[in-house]
């Protein structure tokens, strides 16, 4: 199994080699990230309790991404070797990991500012609760609220 550091490493380096950390960097952080969760009509997928912590989403965002995609499947074993392989080099994650999987999530997730500015969060409908997608999002959304 993946430490903690190992998974969130695994993730960024998906996340790089999809091009995809421009658009993470656009994403809304923080407070913004929580009150365009606490607008969205996300109760199906919220839980009360403990909140995920970084690794444990990170574990979950990898392994849902190469169930669900045959064509990342390889990236994200490729990911995990890198992540797992001694290094020297200090590779510094500037992103909160929740940013990070909204953004690999594109499909799933949509995140969007309207014209006051103000960042709501919306997802896709097809993803069964139970499904891996819906556990991912449960810990999604326990991350950006804390459990709350």
């Amino acid at each position: 199994m993946l430490s903690d550091k190992e998974a969130i490493r695994a993730l960024v380096a998906v996340v790089e080699d999809r091009g995809l950390l421009p658009a993470a960097e656009q994403l809304p952080q923080g407070t913004e990230l929580r009150n365009a969760v606490d607008a969205g009509d996300l109760k199906a997928y919220r839980e009360p309790g403990e909140a995920a912590s970084e690794g444990e989403l990170a574990r979950a965002a990898l392994e849902c991404v190469a169930a669900l995609h045959e064509d990342l499947a390889s990236t994200v074993g490729e990911a995990v070797e890198y992540a797992q392989s001694p290094t020297d080099r200090f590779d510094p994650v500037t992103l909160p990991v929740a940013v990070l999987v909204i953004t690999l999530l594109q499909t799933e997730v949509i995140v969007k500012r309207d014209p006051r500015g103000k960042w709501s969060l919306t997802i896709h409908k097809r993803a069964a609760r139970d499904s891996a997608v819906g556990k991912l999002l449960t810990a999604l959304l326990s991350r950006i609220t804390g459990g709350q």
